[in-house]
């Protein structure tokens, strides 16, 4: 194998790793909360006076909480930066990080978002698995989206979640402006994902 080779799979294979690290610790997160008898129905939750993520983030330990000065977090308020679709030619809004923001002791950013959709109550969890301060930024590379919906933790794409059309979310040659929202799925499922997005994702 040619060293781009042998780089472009080390990458990969740390980015897996990273990804399905991050996801157990928040699934553990849920399943603690449930031990302990704790609601996991976001709609029991007021979104601005006593939003779900203040007690779903106490479920984490070593946590740096992010706030305007935090260096390791997306501070959506500059307009620099930022988050882009899996292709890159769209820029995420604000809107989907602007609730709460934390930084687990291995680096890993966690945004949760309590997206408003009339009568449909959801949690996005969104981790940047590698940081915000590690390129590229992108949906489906690094930053990825679970959804907690009817008590269970979903990888946006499979077929309960929001997003679930694979051919328009997770997709090189998707021009939705979420293209990239349902490549949890894939990341899951498929154990050369990564490879794939390493080497066709710039």
């Amino acid at each position: 194998m040619t060293i781009p080779s042998l780089m472009n799979n080390y990458k990969a294979k740390r980015l897996r790793t990273q990804f399905l690290k991050t996801y157990s610790v928040v699934q553990q997160a849920f399943k603690q909360m449930e031990a302990d008898d704790v609601s996991l129905d976001p709609s029991t939750y007021d979104r601005l006076d006593n939003p779900f993520y203040n007690i779903f983030k106490q479920y984490f330990k070593g946590v740096t909480y992010c706030n305007s000065a935090s260096k390791a977090c997306y501070r959506w308020q500059d307009s620099q930066g930022g988050y882009k679709n899996l292709t890159g030619k769209s820029k995420l809004a604000h809107t989907y990080f602007d609730d709460c923001q934390f930084v687990l002791s291995d680096g890993t950013l966690i945004n949760i978002d309590n997206p408003y959709i009339p009568g449909v109550s959801r949690v996005w969890v969104m981790p940047d698995i590698n940081g915000y301060n590690n390129p590229p930024n992108r949906l489906g590379y690094d930053l990825f989206v679970f959804e907690f919906k009817d008590g269970e933790l979903r990888t946006m794409g499979s077929l309960e979640t929001m997003y679930s059309d694979l051919d328009k979310y997770c997709s090189l040659t998707s021009s939705e402006a979420l293209n990239g929202i349902a490549c949890a799925h894939k990341a899951k499922n498929d154990t050369e994902y990564f490879k794939w997005v390493v080497k066709n994702v710039k």
